[in-house]
C-alpha cells in the first residue's frame, strides 16, 4: 500500500512538473483595433496601413457579409503588400472559408507582386497567419519576425 501511494505521489508530481513547464497561457485576445495598433505601433511595417471599410476587404478576399464573419481591414498605399486582415468568424466552418480566402489572397498577391514589385514578395510569403479559436489573423509586414513575436502572447505560432 505505502509503495502504491508513494509511486501515486511521484507520478502526480511528474505531471505537476510536465504541467508546469509548458507553454506560457495566452493573454486574452484583444479587440481588433487594439491587436491592430500594437501591431501599427511595433515598426513592423515599411508603408502606412489606413484603416479600410469592411466592404473593400471583403471584396479584396473575395468574402461577404453574409458568409458569418467580422472583418477588420488595415491596407498600405498600394504600392506594398502590407496589411492586417482580421476575421472573427461565427463558427468553425466559416472560419474554413476565411481560410482559403486568406489563401488566394496571397497567393494572388504573390503572382501580382512579382512582375510589378517582387521585393514584395518575400513579405507575402512570410505573412503572419494566426488562428485562435474563430479568429483568424493575416499580417504581411516588412519585418515578418518581429511581426511574429507581437502576435505570439495571443495565437499560438
Amino acid at each position: 500500500m505505502k509503495r502504491t501511494i508513494t509511486l501515486l505521489l511521484s507520478l502526480l508530481l511528474i505531471a505537476s512538473l510536465m504541467v508546469a513547464c509548458g507553454k506560457k497561457p495566452l493573454k486574452a485576445l484583444p479587440a481588433p483595433d487594439a491587436l491592430a495598433a500594437s501591431l501599427l505601433d511595433g515598426g513592423v511595417f515599411s508603408d502606412e496601413l489606413e484603416p479600410a471599410d469592411a466592404d473593400i476587404g471583403a471584396f479584396l478576399y473575395g468574402l461577404t457579409d453574409a458568409e458569418g464573419a467580422e472583418m477588420f481591414f488595415w491596407l498600405s498605399s498600394g504600392a506594398t503588400a502590407e496589411e492586417i486582415s482580421i476575421f472573427r468568424c461565427e463558427n468553425a466552418a466559416v472560419l474554413e472559408v476565411v481560410r482559403a480566402a486568406v489563401d488566394v489572397r496571397l497567393d494572388f498577391q504573390k503572382s501580382t507582386y512579382q512582375d510589378y514589385a517582387p521585393g514584395e514578395v518575400p513579405k507575402l510569403e512570410n505573412a503572419q497567419v494566426r488562428v485562435r479559436d474563430n479568429t483568424l489573423l493575416v499580417c504581411v509586414s516588412a519585418d515578418a519576425q518581429k511581426a511574429a513575436a507581437l502576435l505570439d502572447p495571443y495565437f499560438p505560432a
